[in-house]
């Protein structure tokens, strides 16, 4: 295609707060503030920043989850905001969503065929397309076929994320939004996941867009970063640059938050050892 997948314009969401006297507007939160950015097929975006940043309300806006105050989201040229609802349903092929918690966003009274199944069924797939097709996407995620028959609650955390990314795929998208995919991850699976998630880039041609606040996660799988601050982008580029030359005072602070392995101290109770000659 011709132009980038995904461009987001001006971008704004205000959220009303509670009325708190009679004569009096209600106030206001200013989530996001003129967001703009572009994603080109088959590349990362990290959207990085602090919790309140407005990280996932940026995530919800592009899924079309949420309407903005102003602003566009266009996906293949369409702006998603303006698509009727029938319009819209279709669209929903080539944009779908992972979401951080594996264990609340897996239906547990459903089998794995039917949580991975559902985008399809919504979009008038025939059952044994849907069957074919969940097989297909649930091997590609390192899971077994005869996997389809169990409940999530058979599988361990990194398992169920794998049927929350095989879910994802299972129409074929051209853009994946990832909120926190890994975060709710032990630390020794959260690398297979990212790992998995970069050969089904190279495989499908998956574009990503990653939001986390985990810089070491957006190195490892973005090919840019954009920091939110207070709603707004700050800095953007590669990861390379951005984090070995950040250029906002927000970004630096980011960056030195990162916790620094120290070198292991020597235990008190060992005994040096002593050449003797």
């Amino acid at each position: 295609m011709n132009g980038p997948l995904l461009e987001v314009e001006n971008l704004v969401k205000d959220y009303s707060l509670p009325r708190e006297k009679l004569l009096r507007a209600p106030g206001k939160v200013h989530a996001l503030r003129g967001v703009s950015f572009t994603i080109q097929a088959g590349r990362s975006l990290g959207i990085v920043g602090e919790s309140g940043s407005g990280k996932s309300t940026l995530a919800r806006l592009v899924m079309a989850l949420d309407r903005p105050t102003s602003g566009r989201v266009r996906l293949l040229g369409q702006d998603l905001h303006t698509l009727p609802r029938e319009a819209l349903r279709q669209a929903r092929r080539d944009f779908q969503m992972v979401f951080q918690d594996p264990y609340g966003s897996l239906d547990p009274r459903q089998t794995v065929e039917r949580i991975v199944s559902e985008p399809l069924a919504a979009q008038g797939e025939s059952r044994t397309g849907q069957h074919r097709r969940a097989s297909e996407v649930v091997e590609a995620v390192g899971l077994r076929a005869s996997d389809l028959r169990k409940y999530p609650h058979e599988f361990s955390g990194g398992q169920r994320q794998r049927i929350a990314i095989a879910r994802a795929l299972v129409t074929r998208p051209r853009l994946i939004v990832a909120d926190e995919p890994v975060s709710a991850l032990d630390v020794s699976v959260q690398a297979q996941v990212l790992n998995l998630m970069q050969d089904l880039q190279a495989e499908f041609g998956i574009t990503y867009m990653l939001i986390s606040h985990d810089l070491a996660v957006v190195h490892h799988l973005c090919d840019d970063v954009a920091v939110l601050w207070q709603g707004r982008i700050v800095e953007q580029g590669p990861p390379e640059r951005l984090f070995a030359q950040p250029r906002h005072e927000y970004t630096r602070t980011l960056v030195a938050a990162v916790p620094e392995p120290e070198p292991p101290r020597p235990s008190p109770l060992a005994t040096p050892f002593e050449s003797r000659g």
